[in-house]
């Protein structure tokens, strides 16, 4: 029209409606953000003359989500009021705090802790708090691919139990598992040099360990959060072995988090 394009939102054939319930075991948080991100689509995406019948279709869809009526009037109100504030997708109404924020401290979204952790990390100024859920379509719709043997896997944190006392040792390796315990073996055998806490431990209290049945942690590809899961649960240890300068990087509100719970 008059040499200019115009936008509107677009639903394939087989758009089903469905989006996330409003009665499913999610944070309100990820239920809002969906809610928010369909309003950003037709406020930002379409042109002004549709988006009265956009939003009238938002309404109309979140309503057979099970999504309460003034929920959805007030996400809508409240997105509204910051795009219009800022008018780009870019500088939302939590932009501001965004950048005082230096820790991000996800766990799995179960209500009966939720309240225990937000109380604990809003303390912290420095720390948001975010959640995930535990049940995802790949843990119900399996691949139908050959299982990777134990010893094989990559991006590990793995924990040594000792096989004549309580005490553990914690490590992460984005090699294959074998491979990081070979070296431990290696370790273990050599002559003379400096010795690993884990050997040190095999040489001072003649102990074995249980090499047959490491227990992987974790799965982690990303090596900071490995990292972090790595001193997570070197912490978790009742009689761990490892060195304290193995968790001198560990955030304090981790530390905190994890006194509250032990």
């Amino acid at each position: 029209m008059n040499g200019k394009l115009e936008f509107n939102l677009y639903h394939k054939t087989t758009f089903s409606g469905r989006y996330l319930s409003f009665l499913s075991l999610h944070p309100l948080s990820q239920k809002r953000g969906v809610l928010m991100s369909m309003v950003d689509r037709a406020f930002l995406l379409s042109h002004p003359k549709y988006h009265y019948n956009n939003f009238i279709f938002i309404i109309k869809i979140f309503l057979e989500n099970d999504y309460p009526l003034k929920f959805i009037f007030d996400t809508i109100n409240s997105r509204l009021g910051s795009l219009f504030k800022h008018k780009t997708l870019k500088q939302t109404d939590n932009s501001n705090n965004d950048e005082k924020i230096t820790s991000w401290f996800t766990i799995p979204f179960l209500p009966y802790i939720y309240d225990k952790f937000k109380s604990i990390v809003k303390k912290d100024s420095n720390v948001r708090l975010s959640f995930f859920s535990l049940n995802k379509l790949d843990g119900i719709i399996k691949a139908q691919k050959d299982v990777l043997p134990h010893d094989s896997k990559k991006n590990v944190v793995y924990k040594i139990n000792c096989k004549d006392c309580n005490a553990s040792y914690v490590g992460q390796t984005g090699r294959k598992l074998k491979t990081r315990i070979n070296e431990h073996k290696k370790d273990i055998n050599k002559k003379s040099g400096n010795f690993s806490v884990v050997s040190e431990h095999k040489i001072e209290f003649d102990h074995d360990f249980d090499w047959e049945n490491i227990k992987i942690l974790d799965n982690e590809r990303f090596f900071g959060k490995r990292c972090v899961s790595e001193m997570l649960n070197i912490k978790m240890q009742d009689n761990g072995i490892n060195l304290k300068s193995d968790t001198e990087f560990l955030h304090h509100a981790y530390t905190s988090i994890l006194n509250k719970f032990n």
